[in-house]
């Protein structure tokens, strides 16, 4: 650590000599007034000297007008104040560091293997801390694996949608392009249609993308169900109309950049009407943790029911899907695999 010792003619002048010399991680020890210059003890200025700190410090030095910068060597109480700071510092490293490594050497594996998946850092410790509190030391590997397993499954079944809701007219699939909206679509259209004998419609604002209206009108011709194509949110009533006839319309909205914020008001101009509606957002496993988390705080403006996760087959790592139910409120409504 360095101490160095500037003459100013107030604090705040100090601020930017001490941050050039010290670097921003710099701090003031102590501040005293003291008289400076003059002639024969007469017409002597008053100045602030100011004690100054740093771990480390470039030795770049400049002129600063208006200021004498006074490096003086290290005077006992200094050293007694540095050595104290020292000893402070290593003591809340060493609990810090300590807190966090405090993994019980019976539950090591588990959180290897929670980390392994991608799994949040808070979200672990979350688990950590339930398990912590069921005497582990007098559990078995297995009782202990079988607490893992009850902590990750009650989640889970904290954020799983409760129940279908039936009296949607409307349900719109919102998500970054590539993460299977058009296809889930037809999936869900498929089991209202087959399973539950309802009569469906399909309508599409995914205009952007090349062959995307014919891949649904692929679906919409293989289930045999009527398919509308809107172009802008004006003419969505008229198509609505259209489909007055159906029990359920499920609606395909572009995927696009989630990072641009005309898109995300484009979205919500088509969730504006004015119909019992749901809104699912569609997120891929295979996407990052990182990422997913970008999109889902980049989409918060837009007025999500549930989430659905897509290519559960393409991924070999499923911590993201324990984050999303962990850290947010949309209850997980499907889960998908294949083409």
């Amino acid at each position: 650590m360095i101490i160095k010792t500037y003459v100013v003619n107030n604090v705040t002048e100090a601020y930017p000599i001490i941050f050039q010399d010290l670097g921003k991680e710099a701090f003031i020890l102590n501040t005293k007034s003291i008289k400076t210059g003059g002639f024969f003890g007469l017409f002597r200025k008053k100045q602030i000297e100011v004690v100054a700190a740093a771990d480390h410090y470039t030795e770049k030095q400049t002129h600063v007008e208006m200021a004498e910068e006074v490096v003086k060597p290290e005077n006992d109480s200094q050293k007694e104040v540095l050595k104290e700071l020292s000893e402070v510092k290593g003591l809340i490293s060493a609990i810090v560091k300590d807190e966090k490594n405090s993994i019980p050497t019976a539950m090591e594996k588990w959180v290897l293997r929670l980390r392994e998946q991608e799994v949040d850092e808070e979200v672990i410790q979350y688990i950590l801390k339930k398990v912590k509190m069921k005497q582990i030391q007098n559990l078995s590997a297995q009782e202990i694996e079988q607490c893992f397993l009850a902590i990750i499954e009650q989640l889970f079944e904290e954020g799983k949608a409760k129940d279908t809701d039936t009296s949607s007219f409307l349900i719109t699939l919102v998500g970054p392009t590539g993460v299977g909206k058009t296809t889930t679509i037809a999936k869900l259209a498929a089991a209202r249609v087959f399973q539950q004998r309802q009569k469906v419609g399909l309508l599409t604002s995914d205009t952007y993308r090349i062959a995307a209206v014919e891949q649904l009108k692929t679906y919409a011709g293989i289930l045999n169900i009527p398919l509308e194509v809107v172009s802008n949110p004006a003419d969505l009533p008229k198509s609505m109309e259209a489909l007055k006839g159906c029990n359920l319309v499920f609606m395909d909205s572009a995927g696009r950049n989630y990072l641009e914020d005309e898109y995300i008001e484009e979205i919500n101009q088509y969730l504006r009407y004015d119909a019992p509606q749901e809104n699912y957002l569609v997120l891929s496993m295979t996407t990052r943790w990182r990422d997913m988390r970008n999109i889902v705080e980049q989409m918060k403006s837009v007025p999500i029911d549930k989430l659905i996760l897509t290519k559960w087959d393409e991924s070999t790592c499923y911590g993201v899907a324990l984050n999303m139910v962990y850290h947010y409120p949309y209850p997980l409504a499907y889960v998908s695999l294949g083409q």
